[in-house]
Formats: C-alpha cells, sequence, structure tokens
C-alpha cells in the first residue's frame, strides 16, 4: 500500500505539470490565432462599386467625418456641440463588432468590414488594412479627401496619398485634439476635399487613465466638443454634411475590447446638407455607407453594411448600387465560406446575405460534428482522472472535489467579486497592461490551489473516525492527497476546455469565436498552467494540515501516523 501511494504521489505530480504544459501551448496557440487572423474574406475579388447620378454635383459636397475615440454614448449627451447636431440632424446608436478595440473599429468605421471580415482583430496590426475604405473610393474616383489624424492611420490605410494630410504620434499626457482640429479647418480650406476626415484621440486617452466614469474623463470630453464646436463653426456652409461617430466606450474602470454595452454601443451623429431629422440604430458596419450615400462616393465593395435607414435623402432601397454591392460581397464571402471557389451570381443583396448566414452555419455544423471527438476525448480524460482518485480512495476523492469546490470559491471571487472583472478583454484596460493581467491570473490561480489543498486535508480528516497523522507508512498517502486535489481542479477545468474545443475549435481561420467564451477559454488554460506550481506545493500543504491539525483520535498511534489516499 505503501508503494501503491509513492507511485500515485509521483504520477499524479508528472501529470499535472504535463497538463499545465498542454495548457499553456494551448492558450499561445489560441491567443496567437485570433491575433494573426485575416480570414479568406479579404482575398475574394469583388468588383468594384459605382457612385451614383445624382441631382447635384457629388463634387460640390463635402462631409466632415469625424472620430472620437473612445467616446460612451452617455457621456456624448452631454457634450453641447454634439446634441446640438443631434437636434438637427440623425441621432443613432451603432453596436461595434468583438473585439471593440481602436484598430478594428476604425477599420470598420472607414470600410464597413467589421472585425470577422477586414482580419483586423487588434491594435497589433501592421500592414495596410486589406478592405477598401473611403479613402480608396474617394482617390480612385478622383476626388480629394484631407486627413488630420494619428500616424496610425498611413500605416492602415495610406492616406499619405492625398497632399492634404496632417499626422501626428500619440503623446501621453499632452492634450493633441486642438491642433489635429486647426490642421484639419486649414487643409478642408486648402483642398476644397469631398470627405475631410479628422481623429480625436483625446477622451480614449482620459479613458484608459482614469476610467469611463471619472469627472477627468467627462471633462476632457467637454474640452473635445469645444473643439468639434470650432470645426463645425469654420466648416458648416450649405454642401457640407457632418458626421460624429465613436470607434467604441469604456467601461467605468477605463478599458474596452470586451462586449459591455457601455463599450459596444457608441453615437453616430448626422447632421447638414441631405441629413433628414430622425433617430435609429444599427450596427458600425453601416456608418461607411451611410457616409459613401452622402458624399456621393462609391460603396467600399468590402462593406457588410447598408447605409442607416432613415438619414439620408437618397432611399437606400431603391439605390440600386447598394443592392449591387452587397450581393456581389456577400456571394464572394459565401464562396469563401463554402470553399468551392463559386462565387453565386445574385442581383439580390438580402438573399445573398442570408445565404452567408447559411452556410456559416452549415459550416459551423459540420466542423462543430468533426471536432466532437477530440472534445469528447479531452472530457473522457478528465473524468477518467477523478474515477482514477476515487478507486484509489473515495474519501480522497471526496476531499479533492471539496478542495475543487474551495479553489472555485476563492479564484472566482477574486476575479468578479475583489476585482469586479467579467470574461470580458476590457478587463485588462490597456494593451501593455495585458501581460500583468495575465500574470495576476496566474497568481491568484496558484493561490487558490494552494488552498484547495489545505482544504481538501481538512475534510480528509473529518471523514475518518480514527484520523491518522502523516508519518510513517501514512506519509505517501497524505503527499498523493495534495496531487489529487490539483489533478480534480484541472479535470474540471479541462472539462470546460473540452466545450470549447467543440463549440468554437483551437484554430480561428474562416470565423471570430465569442469573445466573451473565448476569454473564459483562455482564462481556464491559464488557470491550468498556474497549477503547475500548486501541483509541487500541494504535497506539503497536506503534509503540514496532517501533522498540526488540532484533531482528536481514539487510536494509541494517532500522533505518529496517519491515511490519507490509501486503503478507506
Amino acid at each position: 500500500m505503501k508503494l501503491r501511494n509513492w507511485i500515485a504521489l509521483a504520477a499524479g505530480t508528472l501529470l499535472a505539470l504535463g497538463i499545465a504544459y498542454a495548457a499553456y501551448s494551448l492558450a499561445d496557440y489560441s491567443w496567437a490565432q485570433v491575433v494573426d487572423y485575416r480570414g479568406p474574406y479579404a482575398r475574394v475579388r469583388l468588383p468594384a462599386t459605382q457612385a451614383p447620378t445624382r441631382t447635384r454635383p457629388a463634387e460640390s459636397e463635402r462631409v466632415v467625418y469625424v472620430i472620437v475615440d473612445g467616446l460612451r454614448e452617455d457621456v456624448s449627451r452631454s457634450m453641447p456641440t454634439l446634441e446640438a447636431l443631434r437636434a438637427r440632424g440623425f441621432d443613432a446608436v451603432v453596436r461595434t463588432a468583438q473585439p471593440s478595440l481602436s484598430f478594428p473599429g476604425w477599420t470598420a468605421l472607414l470600410s464597413g468590414a467589421p472585425q470577422r471580415i477586414s482580419g483586423v482583430t487588434t491594435n497589433w496590426f501592421t500592414q495596410r488594412v486589406p478592405v477598401e475604405t473611403l479613402v480608396d473610393v474617394a482617390l480612385r474616383a478622383g476626388r480629394p479627401v484631407a486627413v488630420s489624424a494619428p500616424t496610425d492611420f498611413e500605416q492602415l490605410y495610406g492616406v499619405k496619398r492625398t497632399p492634404y494630410v496632417f499626422l501626428r504620434d500619440w503623446e501621453k499626457g499632452s492634450y493633441m485634439t486642438g491642433g489635429i482640429v486647426d490642421n484639419a479647418i486649414r487643409l478642408a480650406k486648402e483642398s476644397s476635399a469631398t470627405v475631410v476626415l479628422v481623429h480625436f484621440p483625446d477622451v480614449d486617452e482620459a479613458g484608459h487613465t482614469y476610467g469611463g466614469a471619472s469627472r477627468e474623463y467627462r471633462a476632457t470630453a467637454m474640452r473635445v466638443d469645444s473643439d468639434l464646436a470650432r470645426l463645425v463653426t469654420a466648416l458648416q456652409d450649405d454642401r457640407t454634411a457632418f458626421v460624429v461617430t465613436s470607434d467604441h466606450g469604456h467601461i467605468d474602470t477605463g478599458g474596452h475590447g470586451g462586449p459591455e454595452s457601455v463599450v459596444t454601443e457608441v453615437p453616430a451623429v448626422f447632421a447638414g446638407v441631405g441629413v433628414r431629422l430622425g433617430r435609429g440604430r444599427g450596427d458600425q458596419d453601416q456608418v461607411a455607407a451611410t457616409v459613401a450615400m452622402l458624399a456621393g462616393l462609391p460603396v467600399p465593395r468590402d462593406s457588410a453594411g447598408l447605409p442607416l435607414e432613415g438619414v439620408g435623402e437618397t432611399v437606400v432601397a431603391h439605390d440600386g448600387r447598394f443592392d449591387v454591392q452587397q450581393a456581389a460581397a456577400y456571394a464572394g464571402w459565401t464562396s469563401a465560406v463554402s470553399g468551392d471557389g463559386q462565387a453565386t451570381v445574385s442581383k439580390d443583396g438580402q438573399a445573398a446575405r442570408a445565404a452567408f448566414v447559411a452556410a456559416t452555419e452549415a459550416r459551423l455544423a459540420r466542423e462543430r460534428g468533426q471536432r466532437a471527438p477530440l472534445a469528447a476525448g479531452v472530457a473522457l480524460a478528465a473524468v477518467l482522472v477523478l474515477v482514477a482518485i476515487g478507486l484509489l480512495s473515495w474519501r480522497a476523492l471526496v476531499a479533492a472535489l471539496s478542495g475543487t469546490a474551495a479553489y472555485y470559491l476563492v479564484y472566482e471571487g477574486l476575479f468578479f467579486v475583489v476585482h469586479g472583472y467579467r470574461w470580458s478583454l476590457s478587463a485588462f484596460n490597456s494593451e501593455d497592461l495585458l501581460k500583468a493581467f495575465f500574470n495576476a491570473r496566474m497568481l491568484e490561480a496558484a493561490v487558490a490551489g494552494i488552498v484547495a489543498a489545505a482544504v481538501a486535508a481538512d475534510v480528509y480528516l473529518v471523514t475518518r473516525r480514527d484520523p491518522r497523522r502523516p508519518t510513517g507508512e501514512y506519509l505517501p498517502g497524505w503527499l498523493a492527497l495534495g496531487s489529487a486535489t490539483v489533478l480534480a481542479v484541472q479535470a474540471t477545468l479541462a472539462l470546460q476546455v473540452a466545450w470549447f474545443l467543440w463549440w468554437w475549435g483551437p484554430r480561428v481561420s474562416w470565423i471570430l469565436p465569442d469573445f466573451a467564451t473565448a476569454f473564459k477559454y483562455d482564462l481556464d488554460l491559464i488557470q491550468a498552467t498556474a497549477l503547475a506550481g500548486a501541483a509541487v506545493l500541494a504535497p506539503l500543504v497536506t503534509w503540514l494540515v496532517g501533522r498540526y491539525h488540532p484533531i482528536r483520535s481514539t487510536a494509541a498511534e494517532a500522533l505518529t501516523s496517519g491515511d490519507a489516499a490509501s486503503t478507506d
């Protein structure tokens, strides 16, 4: 019996360390899959779209397109200039796609292509975006564009192709919007641009530094609003429309990227020539098409959305170019999903969109069926670990499962209650805090694993009428209880990972997963990784509890011997 328990201790520790390594490798792979995701859609060859024939010359119209980075919808309603634009225009709320980060949001606002289509999923994207933007269609149509924005706009969108451009680096601690507005006004007057693209960075900086519910954040929004007023006053005339929107919001404590409504529901305000009075809701990928409609520009060929209904004087349903663009885009994307290389020719955009949804659901169902054996294998292995512990000692299994319950109480209590986190990319505030965030979660998982081992040892003592201390022939059983507890925790995490592997899979090649469940999946793997440290220390913890616990025993040798995961 003593030899069996030594073998159980060694095997359990090695298995826990092996699971930790496998979890680390899988977490690293899956995270890289999202960061490096490009998708097949931007590679589809789509026809160029054409500008409509308008009653007034297209070149006599101008859209001033302002992106207020990081502006919450609720805070936007306390900005006097923005409220004035709402009062004489169209007041919309649009929902971002996931993840709700800046580069993906800017790309959606300029191209109409959400993250799944554009392949821009993070702020680590370092190339020119592979989708067509409003800058592209305007220049292709020979229409001048002016840009006043951060230098990232050159990297992502190649805005230096126009001579009317002002770019500046992000500078923490400095107010940037004033200078950006000064140059936007100058460039607009120099160029007679069809689109004046302006980006305000300061609200986002305040959100990251102070939080979206802070007085500092609101004060910065008010200061930005004053500069917006200068822009509107300088450029408003009888041929100009204004579009003011945001790429994302901020949670109260600062941060974005997740699915929270204060992050994903952002303002989109339209005012000026060609804009009707009204209110509405929609998706962020509709804003680019709406700008194209107001400016008389071709629709970006990769746009997934139609113009917001009710904004413009043009009735979208009767403007055939939108239907043609939608039909071509969704037919091409359906071909990419189906993998047949053949795009079904359709003149009906709504039918083409429905076909794309159907193809997506069909491929997901097929791949989930293919992944089912892998997921079932992972789940079966997790169950077998628990069964093996029970076969060695039912008391050890009860104790290990009690320790597992304590683990989740500690870890989830820290995560949800103490820190106030959710399964959301917004939790770590900014990208430079990502490593520290995950390291902290690993430390907390290791600590929770130690607590689990202590609870398991205590529960084991309760299950015996005649407790034995961890000495002599009972020592390896007590030590094995520590390893068994860590394995039980890892087994329950593996069951949760198995579900994600079945539903979404570890590989991200053509569809982005739900990011709330994906974030939880990564956290599950990170916990399983961190439990390697607990696996090394847990045997010592169970020994200490067994050695010094104030138990009473009727056995004469109670002070010198005990039994954990041996015989019942």
